[in-house]
């Protein structure tokens, strides 16, 4: 855990991103569901970057309906509708599709970013994304 969160820190903090101290990793399914019900909902990117700053600075729980709910709050969205969603796993299926989905392609770790017949595996530094648009010869975004 030290030596992944040592790389992970010095990629986050070469491109200025807060990153706090992390005691535990916790299981994103609920927190996957729950993002699929914010796009529906319209927030969907701000719900992530709530999610990714609950678990990434504050090494809170993603996988606890309590701190879901308040990030659904944060956001503008309704926590009771989001826990009722949950509870009932109206998305529970989906997200284990996409994670089969994610292992046939070869996904083993977080985050895997997968462009063409490229991935970059990890935290990794802004260049690399501007290498691998490059070796897809897009335009930079």
């Amino acid at each position: 855990m030290a030596q992944r969160r040592g790389h992970f820190a010095q990629a986050a903090e070469a491109e200025g991103l807060e990153v706090g101290e992390r005691t535990h990793w916790y299981n994103p399914t609920r927190a996957h569901e729950a993002a699929i019900w914010a796009d529906e909902e319209g927030k969907g990117a701000e719900f992530r970057k709530a999610v990714f700053r609950a678990y990434f600075v504050d090494n809170n729980n993603i996988a606890s309906l309590e701190v879901l709910g308040e990030l659904a709050t944060s956001v503008g969205l309704d926590a009771d509708a989001m826990k009722h969603v949950l509870e009932a796993g109206t998305y529970r299926e989906r997200v284990e599709q996409e994670y089969e989905e994610s292992r046939q392609a070869g996904v083993t770790a977080v985050p895997t970013f997968v462009a063409g017949r490229y991935a970059i595996v990890g935290a990794h530094p802004y260049s690399s994304f501007q290498k691998l648009m490059e070796a897809m010869e897009q335009p930079p975004r």
